[in-house]
């Protein structure tokens, strides 16, 4: 059986996954800058973006329309039995549901498009994807697979930190107030998914007590959990994502740590510059 993943470009894959996983496609998001429309990862990087936005650009972004899923969807099934579409939580994209019109609107598609909403975004998504890729590299079955991911879309754990709190106000994430508070004082919030719903998990004011605090986070799963996945990313932060990533060392064989690739352009436009994000999951599942 041949199996197409679909995944949103918020996930942002890194390039050797995409060439050892050539099955995985995007749904691309688009970038609004001046009323213009750039499609994300392929025509406007991070750089850029910030560029536009000193220079006192406008901008938002938008979704895939249920039409550009349609399009994808029917293309690919004329070479694959199955699509398994993975996509970040509908409670910060709405491109899940496009998919979902999209799978409704195709005559005939029956069970061969699996749209599922991952409870997660970003690295949480791309953690999933590389997980099922696994999976299907295994031989494993469709049901199988699906076990999996309805298990890691439980147990998966996304923390961002933004040191900037300015575009969080612009997007609604959080009060005026707060952010002058938050600037004023250099306290960077922690925000992460709980119930799949994005709220404020912490506060730190230097960069040792976000390590710290990532530290302790972490340690708690792996209790609980035994050895996990980790990806980091980060927005403009290299530096501080590889600094993050040797903290992680400390647990040795017990976390497996990725530097996945920068935040997509439209993630970026919400949490702003100076960022940096971990996500994990358990390596093994039970079902």
């Amino acid at each position: 059986m041949k199996i197409a993943i679909v995944t949103d470009s918020l996930t942002n894959l890194r390039e050797e996954d995409l060439q050892r996983y050539p099955f995985i496609y995007y749904a691309h998001l688009n970038v609004i800058i001046n009323d213009k429309s750039y499609v994300d990862l392929k025509e406007i990087t991070n750089d850029q973006l910030f560029r536009f936005i000193d220079e006192g650009a406008s901008y938002s972004s938008s979704l895939p329309s249920p039409e550009s899923f349609v399009v994808l969807y029917e293309d690919l099934l004329t070479e694959y039995d199955v699509i398994i579409s993975l996509h970040c939580t509908e409670n910060v994209s709405g491109t899940v549901n496009s998919a979902r019109i999209a799978r409704d609107t195709i005559e005939d598609a029956g069970n061969r498009i699996i749209v599922i909403d991952t409870n997660t975004a970003s690295i949480g998504t791309e953690n999933i994807v590389l997980k099922v890729c696994q999976l299907m590299e295994q031989g494993e079955t469709i049901d199988e697979i699906m076990k999996a991911i309805e298990f890691y879309r439980s147990h998966s754990q996304l923390y961002l930190t933004i040191n900037d709190l300015t575009t969080l106000v612009r997007t609604g994430r959080i009060s005026k107030t707060a952010s002058r508070i938050g600037n004023l004082l250099h306290i960077k919030p922690i925000v992460g998914l709980e119930n799949a719903k994005l709220e404020v998990m912490g506060k730190v004011r230097t960069k040792k007590r976000l390590l710290k605090w990532m530290l302790e986070k972490l340690k708690s799963d792996i209790e609980q959990s035994g050895k996990q996945i980790v990806r980091i990313t980060h927005v403009n932060s290299i530096d501080l994502a590889t600094e993050l990533k040797d903290a992680m060392k400390t647990y040795g064989n017990k976390a497996e740590v990725f530097i996945s690739n920068e935040i997509s352009s439209v993630m970026a436009i919400h949490f702003g510059r100076g960022g940096v994000g971990a996500s994990w999951m358990p390596a093994e599942y039970s079902i």
